[in-house]
């Protein structure tokens, strides 16, 4: 009978332990704690407070890293990363480009957070805040209550982002006290389009996407708190104190260390926006050329069909994004002069009328004068400027070509004339 009892236990125990294992992720991450010792007698360390920095990944939208706040509270065995993430339901591209695209402070356990970022083989740091007890304490409660302004909700990867949303959590709950930066980084005196182009830089198709939407913002200055990218903030951490009202001080970070090492680091394509923009100007060169001698028909009337879609296409979506979504802000877009719908309008009504070959010169004049304004603005670039030049050598042509077939109709009309009056 005992035997029996014994058995049944050991099975019991036996079928307990493979059911825990089964439960346990293959990949899960083992986090220790960050102040994981006995309780101090002023109770100091019952709540930690840090920041983590993520590198950058191959996703178009991890391309600058990430940062997040990780809260732990080794009693009550809680130990949270509070994450500025798109809402559930609210993502997708075609509601990013809307400026519809809602975020919040999202809590998970630290350990099933860093999950992906151990698949991916992307490097966790961690800098641990030296704030007060009490000062944690807020910093925690505004993060479970979501404290994130109505008006930094609207995730635009370069304002409101994870990082500097994160770190005016953290200015918020130094009560009676001040955070002083110690003199920015240098990368923050950057004009918009300069430091965005420097954000940008291992990330050719990142930095074109960027500046395509960015306008003249480009050429203005946004407040230090908005630009902090993850690749920033370890510095911006590192130089910060607190300052209290008697003058002493302390540093924000206080610790250092790396949770997980940096194993995949990031590669950008080669196959870069200039690369592929500069091949299809110089395809666009060879088969105009190949028009003028061989009098090809067909191929450049697709390739025109094709430009003059693409074109309509972009110009309308950056009118979207400019004036209606507010992406970046509502605000005007250099690029709205060389691509927007005005050509495929006035093509619609005039393709019929022999002066339409005036309108070809007319936007070639426009495209060649835009090509030379490229050092007036943050906004203009090379990528950018070959499709410009596409579009010039395509209009040169087809002014030429319109011409040309005007003044032969014109002769065949004279002599038609002629032969009828003789």
């Amino acid at each position: 009978m005992a035997g029996n009892a014994l058995k049944i236990w050991i099975m019991t125990l036996a079928a307990s332990i493979a059911l825990v294992a089964s439960a346990i992720p293959r990949d899960s991450v083992a986090v220790p704690w960050t102040n994981g010792g006995p309780l101090l007698p002023d109770s100091s360390n019952f709540v930690t407070a840090s920041m983590l920095v993520m590198s950058p990944g191959e996703a178009i939208y991890s391309q600058l890293g990430h940062g997040v706040i990780r809260m732990e509270c080794p009693v009550h065995n809680l130990d949270y990363c509070f994450s500025f993430e798109e809402e559930p339901g609210m993502g997708g591209i075609i509601k990013f480009f809307m400026g519809k695209t809602d975020a919040h402070m999202m809590a998970v356990p630290t350990a099933e957070f860093l999950k992906g970022y151990k698949l991916d083989g992307r490097q966790v740091k961690q800098y641990t805040l030296n704030l007060t007890l009490h000062e944690k304490q807020e910093l925690w409660r505004l993060l479970d209550n979501d404290y994130v302004d109505e008006n930094l909700r609207h995730f635009n990867f370069l304002q409101n982002n994870c990082s500097s949303v994160s770190l005016m959590a953290v200015e918020n709950v130094v009560v009676d006290e001040t955070l002083d930066f110690n003199g920015w980084p240098e990368q923050f005196k950057m004009i918009n389009g300069a430091g965005v182009r420097y954000l940008s830089r291992f990330s050719p198709w990142l930095e074109f996407w960027n500046m395509t939407f960015l306008g003249t913002e480009s050429d203005e200055y946004w407040p230090h708190e908005q630009q902090v990218a993850p690749e920033l903030l370890p510095q911006v951490l590192k130089k910060a104190t607190i300052v209290a009202e008697d003058g002493s001080s302390r540093p924000l970070v206080t610790g250092e260390k790396e949770l997980l090492p940096l194993v995949n680091a990031y590669k950008a394509s080669p196959v870069t926006p200039t690369w592929v923009l500069g091949t299809l100007l110089l395809f666009t060169v060879l088969i105009t050329l190949a028009s003028l001698k061989w009098k090809l028909k067909w191929l450049p009337k697709v390739l025109d069909f094709l430009l003059m879609t693409c074109v309509t296409l972009a110009g309308l979506m950056l009118i979207y994004t400019s004036f209606v979504s507010g992406l970046f802000g509502k605000h005007w877009n250099w690029y709205l002069i060389p691509f927007n719908p005005l050509p495929f309008i006035i093509w619609l009504l005039w393709h019929k009328r022999k002066g339409l070959y005036k309108v070809y010169l007319f936007y070639t004049v426009v495209l060649a004068l835009f090509i030379l304004a490229t050092p007036l603005s943050q906004q203009l670039d090379l990528p950018h400027q070959f499709i410009t030049a596409t579009l010039l050598v395509r209009c040169l042509y087809n002014y030429y070509d319109g011409k040309k077939q005007t003044v032969v109709k014109t002769i065949k009309t004279k002599k038609t004339k002629n032969k009828s009056d003789v």
